[in-house]
């Protein structure tokens, strides 16, 4: 064989004749439960992967929520708090006039 049949052979291209046959037969016998179990192995790894994904989308979601939660908390704790120092602000204002007045 030269190498150029060498190349046609790993590529599976080439002509299909009978010795053709028996080496996918013979790779098939020395490699094929190997391939097979190769293959199932990475099934599982791609579906635990995927699954790991899904989990770690659900989690990622739930803390962007309760952020949501905390961020809106905050939020309305300093509105609360702003309206609480006006107000101070206002009292203190009229408590000033009262004494510029007297």
């Amino acid at each position: 064989m030269t190498t150029s049949m060498f190349g046609e052979f790993r590529n599976g291209s080439g002509s299909q004749d009978p010795f053709d046959d028996k080496m996918q037969q013979i790779r098939e016998l020395l490699f094929g439960e190997f391939k097979r179990d190769s293959d199932a192995r990475l099934a599982l790894i791609e579906a635990r992967v995927r699954e790991l994904e899904q989990g770690l989308h659900r989690k990622l979601d739930a803390i962007q929520a309760r952020l949501d939660a905390i961020s809106a908390e905050v939020g309305n704790d300093r509105r609360r708090d702003l309206d609480l120092l006006a107000e101070s602000i206002a009292e203190l204002s009229t408590k000033v006039r009262k004494i510029g007045n007297d």
